[in-house]
């Protein structure tokens, strides 16, 4: 196969002509490595190879600007990632990710967990299942939870939103609808919900 052209494509790539046509775009960096110029013949499976060495590259970095933003879970970074790329080269990424200790999914059900629990302050129940959502195992989610609030009171919790959102929830009909309403999406229980509301 006749390499006819290497021209430089978008976002660090480079696009690979064979007999003419564009065959492939590649990374840079990858590409390098292969010292790969115009009019060399290239055997097809070294071309396959290198083009699989270069979505490896590319499925890893692209991973790692996603983790230079926020923290994420496997399965939430694995979403990210398939919408670019093939399952195995996700897989190596994630591998790779896991082997420098980018990736935990251990200390992130943790620290999520307390910014759902004491930032958002969603339910304990609410907590859990955004964990379960994320890919983290159901009983290492309520592990998690459990041990972050032993001492919370669901009820206190329920007052501070009421103070930060519905403060007329106590004496105006509408806004206690509301007030239910909000305090049920972020997973509290009705009788807890009433309770409150019947102390003012």
């Amino acid at each position: 196969m006749l390499v006819t052209k290497i021209e430089k494509g978008k976002q660090h790539l480079s696009n690979i002509y064979i007999e003419g046509e564009l065959f492939a775009s590649v990374d840079v960096d990858v590409l390098a490595l292969y010292n790969l110029a115009e009019g060399v013949n290239i055997e097809k499976e070294q071309l396959e190879e290198l083009i699989e060495k270069s979505n490896d590259h590319r499925a890893y970095n692209k991973a790692i600007y996603f983790l230079g933003f926020r923290d994420y879970s496997t399965k939430d970074l694995r979403d990210k990632l398939k919408l670019t790329f093939p399952p195995e080269n996700i897989d190596k990424a994630i591998e790779k990710l896991e082997k420098f200790k980018l990736i935990d999914d251990n200390k992130f059900a943790e620290k999520c967990a307390r910014t759902l629990l004491f930032e958002k302050r969603f339910s304990k129940k609410k907590v859990k299942l955004e964990l379960v959502q994320k890919g983290i195992e159901k009983e290492f989610a309520s592990s998690v939870v459990d041990s972050l609030c032993f001492d919370l009171d669901e009820q206190d919790q329920i007052r501070f939103l009421i103070s930060k959102k519905y403060k007329n929830a106590y004496t105006d009909e509408k806004t206690k609808r509301r007030a239910i309403a909000f305090l049920q999406r972020y997973g509290y229980s009705l009788e807890d919900i009433f309770s409150v509301l019947k102390e003012e």
